[in-house]
């Protein structure tokens, strides 16, 4: 590989959230990262984004293989507890959360505010760990997995889309739909690529910056990024709630097309009655446990 020059450039809070949520949810340090990035990006020009920097994986273990494996039920939730705090400071956000989520499923999630339920999709997604309890995801236990296979378990058995959309803003869409792939250090199929970006109506822009796309686009962005791997699983926190209602309708019903493509099982936590109604079962949460629609 020919050797590249590094640019130095900085960035701005927002990217820098963007980007810590992005390496958070794709296992990559930020130092990882900003090498990576750098070679897409200087102060005067946009060049090409090459694969990344050894061609390896990110995280350094080539050995492992996490993967879809088409368990079911695909998600397994058995007594879980997610305390924070001590003492007098104790807070469960979690207290003995059971559900059962069979593949294909679409399930959404509804509870009052501090209810639980973005806890129990970051447990589900592998940024956070219970207390106690088990959770089972597409047949691995997570409690099994290290914090490589936890890396690995978050760019290809499951994927997450947030409220806010998290994009790269120096990235194209294509390169922002790439991220997890090239975080692997592999270079995309274009045909996937195609396919997601036909399917989510974000083709004719994919030479475009965030910065020129309108909320709802941006989060079609984000979905197609979550997809691109083929997780077996995808976990949506809000994905509707920084968006008007033409555009929130619009992403829940591009959301029931990738499960009707793809089979993909999704767990979306929501507190728009209207976006729930969308899905094949509503769950509710209420003071950290589940206390309607479990099965």
């Amino acid at each position: 590989m020919s050797e590249t020059t590094l640019v130095n450039f900085r960035i701005d809070q927002d990217t820098k959230r963007s980007m810590e949520g992005i390496c958070r949810d794709l296992g990559m340090s930020m130092t990882t990262a900003f090498t990576l990035f750098a070679k897409k990006v200087d102060r005067e020009r946009r060049i090409p984004f090459d694969v990344s920097l050894d061609g390896t994986s990110a995280t350094g273990a080539q050995s492992l293989t996490i993967g879809s494996n088409h368990a079911d039920p695909a998600v397994i939730v058995e007594d879980v507890t997610r305390v924070f705090g001590e003492g007098a400071a104790e807070r469960r956000a979690l207290d003995g959360a059971t559900l059962t989520v069979r593949r294909g499923e679409f399930v959404a999630i509804m509870g009052a505010s501090g209810s639980g339920k973005s806890t129990l999709l970051h447990i589900l997604g592998g940024v956070d760990a219970p207390t106690a309890g088990r959770v089972v995801v597409d047949g691995m236990d997570l409690s099994t997995l290290g914090a490589d296979a936890l890396a690995l378990y978050r760019r290809h058995t499951v994927g997450l889309v947030y409220q806010f959309h998290n994009l790269v803003p120096f990235l194209s869409v294509r390169d922002n739909v790439e991220l997890p792939v090239r975080f692997d250090g592999s270079r995309p199929d274009p045909a996937t690529v195609a396919e997601l970006l036909d399917l989510l109506d974000i083709a004719d822009c994919e030479k475009s910056m965030p910065s020129e796309l309108s909320g709802g686009q941006q989060q079609r962005v984000a979905i197609a990024r979550a997809l691109v791997s083929r997780p077996a699983v995808v976990l949506a926190d809000e994905p509707t709630g920084s968006l008007d209602r033409e555009n929130g309708e619009k992403v829940v019903g591009l959301l029931r097309k990738v499960r009707e493509r793809f089979g993909t099982t999704i767990v979306l936590v929501t507190h728009d009655e209207s976006v729930a109604a969308a899905a094949d079962r509503v769950v509710r949460i209420s003071d950290g446990r589940v206390v309607d629609g479990k099965e």
